[in-house]
């Protein structure tokens, strides 16, 4: 799992994740949504994200996993 962070003097972060590293980051979001209301709309964009690129890569109605 590798990652790499840039912080922007704007007060953006810059966040490249290989695939492992992403799942971790998205599954701790998921997590803490349940949790905090707050983070529920970062929730909901990461959810519909994975959704449309899971539509691009599947193939003939097989599931990803």
């Amino acid at each position: 799992m590798q990652a790499a962070i840039k912080n922007m003097t704007d007060g953006w972060v810059a966040l490249k994740l290989d695939a492992d590293a992403a799942r971790a980051v998205f599954a701790s979001v998921l997590f803490a949504a349940r949790f905090h209301e707050g983070i529920s709309p970062l929730a909901r964009i990461a959810k519909e994200e994975l959704e449309r690129d899971n539509q691009k890569t599947t193939r003939r109605g097989e599931s990803c996993q």
